[in-house]
């Protein structure tokens, strides 16, 4: 019986990290709101235990961050973290495409490729920010798996929770991107030239920052 409690407790647990994760990043739950474990738990009609899993498991994703006296809340990013992040996706994404430039089949860049021009096109025409990154999260984490080392997957997922707080996928909506500028980051892995694909990867990520940093400076992000 024991066995069967904890594991249902796991399942609760799941299920509590999964909805609170969406609220926050559908920012439902907004940047520097508490999170007291009680009131969670009960507009989850769930008991504490399991809510209290999920939410060491999001400050340990970095959405959420504790503080003694306070308790829990949910992250909030000012500038200079916010960039902090970008540097890091920075260097991050570019040993990644270098390593799946290297290994990576042409069956594989190919099925990049595909991915590539869906992402471009949703971009193009305005599609809804939380499709565009569904697609731009497919197509870097799929860059990343390729490269073969999996602590950058996992690194680069934690990367991108933390940047998604900042509400960046609604740049897709009003800032003009340049022109199939994925698929151009496929045709730079096809050279299988390091230094051409880290260049290709370093333009496309600092564009992204800046244009992340100018948003939450145009005061759109909330604090």
């Amino acid at each position: 019986m024991p066995k069967a409690f904890a594991a249902d407790e796991e399942t609760l647990a799941r299920r509590a990290h999964r909805e609170l994760r969406r609220q926050i990043l559908e920012g439902r739950l907004t940047p520097g709101q508490r999170l007291p474990l009680r009131s969670v738990a009960n507009s989850l009609g769930m008991s504490m235990a399991p809510v209290g899993e999920a939410l060491r498991e999001l400050a340990r994703d970095g959405l959420i961050e504790t503080e003694p006296g306070w308790g829990a809340r949910v992250r909030r990013l000012d500038l200079v973290a916010l960039r902090n992040q970008h540097i890091l996706r920075i260097a991050l994404e570019c040993e990644i495409i270098r390593q799946c430039a290297e290994r990576a089949t042409e069956g594989q860049l190919d099925e990049l490729e595909k991915i590539a021009s869906e992402l471009d096109s949703r971009v193009d025409r305005q599609a809804d920010p939380a499709e565009v990154f569904e697609f731009d999260s497919k197509f870097h984490l799929r860059i990343a798996q390729l490269s073969g080392v999996a602590s950058l997957v996992e690194a680069l997922q934690a990367n991108q929770l933390i940047r998604l707080l900042a509400r960046g996928s609604v740049i897709a909506h009003d800032k003009k991107r340049p022109y199939r500028e994925h698929s151009r980051l496929v045709e730079a892995m096809r050279t299988r030239d390091a230094e051409c694909v880290e260049r290709a990867m370093r333009e496309h990520c600092v564009r992204s920052m800046q244009l992340q940093l100018d948003h939450f400076v145009g005061g759109d992000l909330g604090a």
